[in-house]
């Protein structure tokens, strides 16, 4: 484990073979009961996190485990995703943790990492036009409104931070 960042409340940090299960509820996938399986992914949710492991292996960044410091509990993620040419910030994070500034401490820290550490020049987000809580947290870290693209059956405005911001 190789922690990338931490927050006064959160610990954001590279997945483990414990964080199958708990990534499995958050994003509503089914999970083995056994262990990692030692070929082939087992699940969706191990798909996910061999992926993100490949990922981080190849560019030095993915998607990467919120850890609530107290517990040591998965309560999300938080991280970069390729999309085109650019680089997409998602987060998810257990519904229960939603509304008490976590989601934005993390994204804070991420999106810092992303312009200090990783050289990014630029970080985009989307939302559906419908998802206030994800416009709310992209506008408190300073992205504006691009515009609005389709995807597949639905419109999400598309956010974007620059370095200069």
């Amino acid at each position: 484990m190789l922690i990338i960042a931490e927050t006064p409340r959160l610990v954001i940090r590279t997945w483990q073979e414990s964080d199958l299960k708990p990534y499995a509820d958050l994003v509503g996938a089914q999970h083995a009961t056994t262990e990692f399986g030692r070929h082939r992914p087992l699940s969706k949710a191990e798909t996910d996190l061999w992926r993100y492991q490949v990922e981080l292996d190849q560019q030095g960044w993915s998607r990467w485990a919120v850890v609530l410091k107290e517990s040591n509990q998965l309560i999300g993620y938080c991280g970069f995703s390729n999309y085109g040419n650019s680089v997409e910030m998602s987060w998810r994070f257990r519904q229960e943790f939603r509304g008490k500034g976590m989601v934005m401490e993390a994204a804070e820290a991420v999106t810092d990492l992303g312009f200090k550490r990783l050289g990014f020049n630029e970080i985009i987000s989307f939302a559906s036009t419908e998802n206030e809580f994800a416009k709310d947290v992209m506008e408190g870290l300073g992205m504006d409104l691009q515009g609005f693209e389709g995807w597949s059956n639905r419109t999400v405005a598309r956010y974007s931070l620059t370095q200069s911001h």
